[in-house]
């Protein structure tokens, strides 16, 4: 796994001012707990997989049983990833945390970095990708003219091939007319991963739109005047936050939908003086032949049980895989 630097500029910005609207309008919300003189919202972590054996649904039941009776919370929630990153005290384990009920037994953290805490697993995950917009670019063929030939093809051959897909703002179109059809593609694009986002996923967009307002921006595609694919952002002050997606699969892999998404929320980003874009923790290869680099993100798992962390450690050490990838390069070294 090839990984670069990260400095501490890319690690200030993955923070949003809007995260305490989102976290107040999801109904799997929780108590708040406290980390010194810090509060954080907490969650019941509920999850959730479409398809796949039965076993599986059997221990995803089990794990949400025991996370609706209170034994597991997450900080933040699972329904909006990457928007809070909690500041964990060094050297001190589930203790730090003040809690009131005492029956929770299981407290999890979205990190940046790595780092090792007593009483807990620490777990690395896909990296967070991110752009830094260069000031020079002021449009998009700016920021084109910054790629060396090789990569400015294939982004051109991209934008060619789906030439013929629309797309239009939605989320300024009455609800009904795109929050169920693009909940609908929101499932099919997550229909074989194990997920924590709640099964009422016309639900979940709901509730970013209606938190979030005019900051919470829908992007539609359509082909032969039907909606085959959308894209979901956050624009909060100089960044731009990437957040759901949902496509028909068949469509998307002959027409580059995926890439057009994603340089379409470049072009989106230029058009509103956004200076860094958080494009999330999927496609990291794929983010990266546009420019975006990785920052090591992971997820603390505390437990008073010495059991449990027996177990949570038997999993990190020996099941939990690390995806491959190939990070790419695909500006001039004067943007770099």
């Amino acid at each position: 796994m090839d990984k670069e630097p990260q400095n501490k500029f890319i690690t200030d910005i993955l923070s949003i001012d809007l995260s305490a609207k989102i976290f107040e309008a999801f109904p799997n919300k929780s108590e708040s707990i406290k980390i010194g003189t810090n509060s954080y919202p907490t969650s019941i972590v509920e999850l959730n997989r479409p398809t796949g054996k039965y076993i599986h649904r059997i221990l995803i039941g089990l794990f949400n049983l025991f996370s609706r009776k209170g034994m597991i919370r997450t900080l933040g929630n699972t329904c909006a990833p990457g928007l809070l990153f909690p500041k964990l005290n060094s050297g001190e384990g589930i203790k730090q945390f003040q809690i009131n009920n005492k029956i929770w037994g299981i407290v999890s953290a979205n990190i940046l970095g790595y780092s090792k805490y007593p009483d807990s697993v620490t777990v690395e995950a896909k990296p967070f990708m991110v752009l830094n917009l260069h000031p020079k670019w002021k449009s998009f063929e700016d920021y084109l003219a910054a790629f060396t030939s090789k990569y400015r093809v294939r982004a051109k051959k991209v934008l060619k091939e789906s030439g013929e897909i629309e797309k239009r703002r939605i989320d300024q179109l009455p609800s009904n007319e795109w929050i169920a059809v693009c909940g609908k593609l929101l499932a099919e694009s997550l229909q074989n991963k194990t997920i924590a986002l709640g099964k009422n996923l016309p639900q979940l967009l709901h509730c970013y739109h209606k938190s979030l307002g005019a900051n919470f921006h829908v992007y539609g595609y359509y082909s032969g005047g039907k909606l085959i694919g959308f894209i979901s952002c956050i624009l909060d002050g100089p960044n731009l936050f990437a957040m759901h997606l949902g496509m028909h699969e068949k469509i998307a892999s002959h027409t580059k939908l995926y890439q057009r998404m994603l340089m379409d929320l470049i072009d989106v980003s230029l058009s509103n003086s956004i200076k860094s874009i958080h494009f999330g923790r999927t496609g990291t290869e794929i983010k990266s032949t546009l420019g975006a680099i990785p920052v090591t993100n992971s997820f603390v798992v505390f437990t008073k049980s010495k059991f449990l962390l027996f177990l949570f450690r038997l999993y990190a050490k020996y099941f939990q895989k690390q995806e491959k990838y190939k990070l790419r390069r695909p500006f001039k070294e004067e943007f770099y």
